[in-house]
């Protein structure tokens, strides 16, 4: 295992390829899912790219966050730069994930000058629309349950405009109620069993796991991740490239109608893949993304 440490706070990370000049980094989900599925995507890419990927702070193998202590995206956001720094990358990409993807656009924003491009897979730019998309999405299901509790709650998601942290908190207690696992991870292309199988566990313990609720309790008391970064996306001129699952709730319709305006954004999407098309079609999610990198350079 290696780490670095940044602002004090010691953060799992791992390097891939790192002899290629051209540097991505990735930024992982969730918040808090770890960077443990990129693995096998990290590794392909490495043939042409130095990928680097890390477990952000209070995240599996990294350092644990104490209840209550301060963190916020502007802390990641200075976690990451001070990552760059020390690693000796003059300049890097990011590509992030799900939340990762806000974490991308802040961090792009905050340290321009560090960032070439942006890949965005399936990114949730605006919490509060990805909260609609996704009890749109389960309500079928929701209904099917026959629970007038998880009804009631889903509708409400459905309608209800939510202007602070708590449509995360909604949302995390609507997938509560979805027991179908492939349904509750935004798959299409494969199975949940095929998901777990596609990277390995080995040495994660349960009290590992446990650090992430942690990370996300203290996440959610700075506002700013469920901030709106779509207008932020006009203001930043660089490459961005979208990588959407045609079947990803997440990365909603209007999320993606709204990149697709964009004059410097390219628009991939994957047409038998939900919210992971680096592991639902990898092929073609590899040949996006050095493509752009080709096209860029």
């Amino acid at each position: 295992m290696a780490y670095i440490n940044t602002l004090g706070k010691n953060i799992y990370y791992e390097v891939y390829g790192a002899t290629n000049e051209t540097v991505l980094l990735y930024l992982h989900g969730g918040p808090g899912a770890s960077c443990l599925d990129f693995g096998n995507t990290a590794e392909t890419l490495s043939k042409e790219l130095q990928v680097i990927s890390f477990d952000q702070y209070g995240v599996l193998r990294s350092e644990a966050i104490a209840e209550n202590e301060p963190y916020s995206m502007d802390i990641q956001a200075d976690m990451i730069e001070e990552m760059r720094r020390k690693l000796n990358i003059k300049r890097w990409s990011v590509l992030g994930h799900s939340y990762g993807g806000a974490l991308s656009v802040f961090y792009a924003n905050k340290y321009s000058d560090s960032v070439d491009k942006i890949i965005l897979e399936c990114p949730s730019l605006n919490f509060a629309d990805s909260a609609k998309s996704v009890a749109a999405y389960v309500s079928d299901y929701i209904n099917q349950t026959g629970d007038s509790v998880a009804i009631e709650h889903c509708q409400k998601m459905k309608t209800f405009d939510y202007q602070n942290c708590d449509v995360l908190v909604e949302l995390i207690k609507l997938l509560g109620y979805v027991k179908d696992m492939k349904l509750r991870t935004y798959l299409h292309g494969i199975s949940y069993e095929e998901y777990m199988a596609s990277f390995s566990t080995a040495g994660i313990t349960n009290d590992m796991w446990a650090k992430s609720e942690i990370h996300l309790s203290n996440l959610l008391q700075d506002s700013a991740i469920v901030d709106n970064y779509l207008p932020v996306l006009k203001g930043l001129n660089k490459p961005i490239l979208l990588l959407k699952g045609k079947y990803d709730p997440a990365c909603s319709n209007n999320q993606t109608q709204y990149i697709k305006g964009l004059s410097n954004a390219t628009v991939v999407e994957f047409h038998n893949s939900g919210h992971f098309p680096r592991i639902e079609e990898a092929e073609k999610y590899i040949e996006t993304i050095l493509k752009f990198f080709q096209k860029q350079s």
